[in-house]
């Protein structure tokens, strides 16, 4: 496996390639440490790589401005020191991303991923990412208010107002911080790149919560956290946060 690692940070390049020689010492081999646009540019134009390891800042510019001046469909990881909030935007187009400081559980899962799309090498949308990445940056991302239905009438609330959201079936309900249930047009998957991931996490396929619609928490299993939510409504009883989303869920709390 032929690797390029597209990194202005010196000893950060040194890091992840000790790791990815660690996770697969016998299949990978790392060709390239790029520290900038330009650098990137002249090799990635004469050398075929299956993968690209590659930060989004270098220190002449932005990363996709690579993907401006060559016609490049080799698969890449971004790296990014940016918070969660700029994650969605690379799932959409990219094999995976990396959020700096990398550890190895995290390199060695984006490796298996890659693994696992690529048997062939696939073309990539990149001037989609690039435009994911625009709205990004210029805070133009998230939904402040949101239209909800209750019997005939009709409301805008203000994201503020706003305590969780749950699905029940084909129906989205969002509960408010005033105590009322609306019927909401949409999905949770839908939401998840229109809310600001700072303040609300999806804890199931159920449940997206704001984190001030956290009254207090413990643990339900060895794996799962049970959440007691603000306002309580029945419903909350499903407000458990599933094994496989814990671990980024303490994370989210300890941001």
């Amino acid at each position: 496996m032929r690797i390029a690692i597209v990194e202005d940070e010196h000893l950060a390049a040194r890091e992840l390639e000790k790791m990815l020689l660690a996770i697969r010492p016998d299949k990978i081999e790392i060709k390239a440490h790029l520290e900038n646009v330009e650098q990137a540019v002249q090799y990635l134009s004469g050398h075929k790589l299956d993968l690209i390891f590659m930060d989004v800042h270098l220190g002449d510019g932005n990363s996709f401005e690579i993907f401006n001046r060559l016609d490049l469909t080799t698969p890449v990881i971004f790296t990014t020191a940016y918070d969660q909030y700029a994650i969605q935007a690379f799932k959409q187009c990219s094999v995976d991303y990396l959020l700096k400081p990398m550890d190895f559980e995290d390199v060695e899962a984006a490796i298996t991923k890659f693994e696992t799309m690529f048997h062939e090498k696939e073309s990539l949308d990149f001037s989609a990412l690039q435009t994911s990445l625009n709205s990004l940056m210029t805070g133009d991302q998230y939904q402040e208010r949101f239209m909800v239905s209750r019997g005939d009438r009709l409301s805008s609330l203000e994201v503020e107002k706003v305590a969780y959201f749950m699905a029940d079936g084909k129906a989205l309900y969002l509960f408010g911080f005033d105590g009322n249930r609306y019927l909401f047009d949409g999905t949770l998957t839908s939401l998840e790149s229109k809310l600001n991931p700072k303040r609300f996490f999806r804890i199931n396929r159920k449940f997206m919560v704001s984190y001030q619609a956290i009254e207090d928490m413990h643990y339900y299993s060895k794996n799962r956290i049970k959440l007691n939510l603000k306002p309580n409504h029945a419903e909350c009883i499903d407000a458990i946060v599933s094994q496989d989303r814990c671990t980024e869920f303490k994370k989210w709390l300890n941001q």
